[in-house]
């Protein structure tokens, strides 16, 4: 499976967290419909009008961890779309090197819209599969209702075997069972997470395949002004790739310190922006320890 395909699976999760307006009285715990796949299609409508309705951008703290190992970035949104500054590599200051090139790579994605419009057509490509793979979850699995965990409706997932995958990625349905939590006064996704029950192949095997026992989950929460965000996203997959190389998926995230930021905020500005915490952090240690 190609790296956009698993890009594809992990924006599937991410798809859920854009904000969304607060959902009728249906979603209170006392009034759930009787018949959970229509509780969980009223719930995905709501996330996909979120994502049309929602122009806010926000700054916060990115912690991320992978086969390469982890990295700490300092993301700010921007109308031009994100700027990230690397903070932290395996849990150290960057070296000078480092700092050097995260520098240039900052300022080439500044100066460079080219390189900012290649970036927003992969990404625009990425948010159309994710918008697909969000769209046919009442369809694409049978859902039960479990109870409550406090202020959440706690749900289970397995697939549906009436259900005609349209397209390639969708396929991973068919293989994936789990558990979802639902917050039934924001009527928000607040969790899910999941698992491979067998094993998945792409174009018969001859394009990859993803291994059996498989694991993600993915938790959300309203980091301020009803604004839903991810605050964790944890996948651990392995399979084979184009028939002879191995992959796997280990990627762990965390999100965090979110505050909002200008919504006409450019990407220029975001750079000074982060530009000035550097000459604070300087101010308050000049040491750089």
């Amino acid at each position: 499976m190609s790296g956009t395909s698993v890009c594809r699976v992990k924006l599937f999760v991410q798809a859920t967290v854009l904000m969304a307006l607060l959902m009728p009285a249906c979603f209170a715990q006392n009034s759930l419909p009787s018949d959970p796949n229509q509780f969980i299609r009223q719930v995905v409508e709501s996330e996909l009008k979120a994502e049309a309705d929602d122009h806010s951008h926000w700054m916060y703290r990115l912690h991320k961890e992978d086969e390469k190992g982890a990295q700490d970035r300092q993301v700010i949104e921007t109308k031009d779309g994100s700027l990230a500054k690397t903070l932290l590599i395996n849990g150290q200051p960057l070296t000078p090197e480092q700092r050097s090139n995260d520098e240039d790579r900052m300022k080439k994605l500044v100066s460079d819209p080219e390189e900012r419009a290649k970036r927003e057509r992969r990404s625009k490509q990425d948010e159309d599969k994710a918008r697909q793979l969000l769209q046919a979850i009442p369809d694409a699995f049978i859902f039960k209702y479990e109870g409550q965990d406090g202020e959440l409706t706690r749900l289970a997932f397995l697939p549906n075997p009436r259900y005609s995958p349209p397209t390639r990625e969708l396929t991973v349905y068919h293989a994936m069972k789990g558990k979802i939590w639902v917050d039934g006064n924001a009527g928000r996704l607040a969790m899910i997470e999941g698992q491979l029950m067998e094993d998945v192949n792409f174009g018969w095997g001859l394009l990859g395949h993803l291994d059996k026992g498989g694991t993600f989950k993915v938790v959300q929460k309203n980091v301020g002004e009803n604004h839903w965000d991810t605050v964790l996203l944890d996948l651990n997959m392995q399979g084979r790739a184009v028939i002879f190389k191995t992959l796997t998926v280990k990627q762990k995230q965390i999100l965090s310190d979110f505050k909002r930021v200008r919504d006409d905020l450019s990407i220029s500005q975001a750079y000074d922006m982060l530009r000035q915490k550097d000459r604070a952090v300087a101010a308050v240690n000049p040491s750089g320890k």
